[in-house]
């Protein structure tokens, strides 16, 4: 089982690898908690030969950049919005194993 957490922006790119080598996929739509920022989850139950090429498709899709958010921090007195160069995008990918899948 593998869960995929992706920027909004780098899922299309990754979409079309997963739908083109046929692999299926679950879509949530999901936030971050500290940059607000919209993203999206796959979960994939896939062979374990096969993880190395989802984790490929990926490194091809998901970039890392610096971007200026709006964002909460707490001052030592309170919580306050204040704008920092952060970095976003790239990929989050958890591993698990799965005992048995069953499809009805």
């Amino acid at each position: 089982m593998m869960m995929i957490i992706v920027q909004e922006q780098d899922y299309e790119k990754l979409a079309a690898l997963l739908i083109r080598n046929r692999i299926l996929a679950t879509k949530f739509l999901t936030e971050g908690l500290y940059t607000n920022k919209k993203n999206i989850t796959l979960m994939i139950c896939i062979e374990k030969e096969r993880e190395q090429e989802v984790l490929e498709y990926v490194r091809q899709s998901c970039t890392e950049r610096y971007e200026d958010r709006q964002v909460w921090e707490y001052n030592g007195k309170t919580m306050v919005d204040v704008v920092r160069n952060i970095k976003i995008g790239g990929a989050t990918v958890i591993i698990s194993g799965v005992d048995r899948v069953l499809k009805y």
